[in-house]
């Protein structure tokens, strides 16, 4: 006579974690940067006045301070896009820019200028080319992978 009708749903929420490989090369290829920037940094000195003027040889790649000043930002900002799966466009857009001026350089475009500004070489355009169609390569074709996620259980009872 009684019907007695009972519902249980049991929603467990685990968290979803996004995560690709291009994060880890993106991260690697920051924190390089970083080092070898404070590196040169540190043998060029840092005088505001002179950005240029100094340039010194680190691990055979000639710098100036300015272009140690440039390679550790572009190594913080490589970082931080890094930690987001999400931003693997900035990733993208900066290994691109990293590669288009390693091509600049090994083409000896505007040579006299780069040279003068951030003791580039030869060596230095390569290093950059490299670096840059990995990072690019990795920010465009490397997957990307989705872990956990939410299970729905729904138990009816009827009496």
């Amino acid at each position: 006579m009684f019907r007695r009708r009972t519902d249980v749903v049991d929603d467990t929420a685990t968290p979803v974690h996004t995560w690709s490989p291009a994060q880890l090369v993106g991260f690697v290829i920051g924190a390089s940067a970083v080092v070898l920037g404070a590196i040169a940094l540190t043998r060029t000195g840092f005088h505001p006045d002179r950005l240029y003027d100094h340039e010194r040889s680190v691990l055979s790649f000639h710098h100036t301070e300015l272009l140690a000043l440039v390679e550790i930002g572009f190594g913080v900002v490589m970082m931080v896009a890094a930690l987001n799966p999400g931003s693997r466009g900035v990733m993208a857009l900066l290994s691109a820019m990293l590669l288009g001026f390693g091509i600049v350089v090994v083409a000896d475009l505007w040579q006299a200028n780069l040279h003068h500004w951030l003791g580039v070489h030869d060596r230095n355009g390569w290093l950059f080319v490299v670096v840059g169609a990995v990072g690019l390569f990795s920010a465009l074709f490397l997957p990307t992978f989705r872990t956990g996620g939410v299970s729905r259980r729904r138990t009816l009872i009827h009496h």
